[in-house]
């Protein structure tokens, strides 16, 4: 009977050893499982993938910016201001200011203005602006000159057709023909001639 019974613990003793094992294994083989489904699941914080509200985003931010420093803002920063070479060498090479003053073309008289009139270095400098277009190869300027002490000088030029206008040729008198000292209120007068029409100008100026 003794005999017997050690058999059967023997037996039961190995029956818990392979149930242990066996359940041993199995938990094993759960964790492990486990582990492998959580590491191939992505985490949204890991994600590389613009979404399309960015792809978005970044088109409108580039179409700003071409808006901003395009083509179309860079035709926007030609000058307003552009002067064209003339034969007119009492202007500087540059066409005087068009006239603004109405549709005088077809008036009866000239009319325009001495608009300098200045002691430039040694010479006393003068320019006349027509505001008509003469079309006049005889057409000419003539100007009187009246000095502080009422003594006159007479001076003339051709006329320089313009796109709209005309000018006179212009004057750089030396101071020298005056005989002395300048200072004082001086008169000019400029007759204008041409397409059978006259025009007379008058500037005083204290020099």
């Amino acid at each position: 009977m003794e005999i017997r019974n050690k058999r059967n613990y023997k037996k039961v003793v190995i029956a818990v050893v392979v149930i242990a094992i066996i359940a041993a294994l199995v938990t094993g083989i759960w964790i492990i499982a486990h582990r492998n489904e959580n590491s191939n699941t992505p985490k949204s914080s890991d994600s590389t993938v613009p979404s399309e509200s960015q792809d978005n985003k970044q088109t409108d931010d580039s179409d700003d910016d071409k808006g901003s420093s395009g083509e179309d803002d860079s035709d926007k920063e030609q000058s307003d201001e552009t002067t064209t070479p003339d034969d007119d060498p009492t202007n500087g090479g540059k066409t005087p200011p068009r006239y603004e003053g109405g549709p005088v073309q077809n008036s009866e008289t000239l009319t325009g203005a001495i608009n300098g009139m200045s002691v430039v270095g040694d010479n006393l400098s003068i320019r006349v602006t027509i505001n008509q277009y003469i079309n006049d190869e005889n057409g000419r300027c003539d100007l009187t000159l009246t000095s502080p002490n009422g003594a006159t000088y007479e001076y003339w030029s051709d006329l320089i057709l313009n796109p709209q206008t005309t000018s006179c040729y212009g004057w750089d008198i030396p101071l020298s023909d005056f005989g002395g000292s300048i200072s004082g209120h001086w008169t000019a007068q400029v007759v204008v001639t041409g397409d059978n029409r006259t025009g007379t100008f008058t500037r005083e100026v204290d020099l």
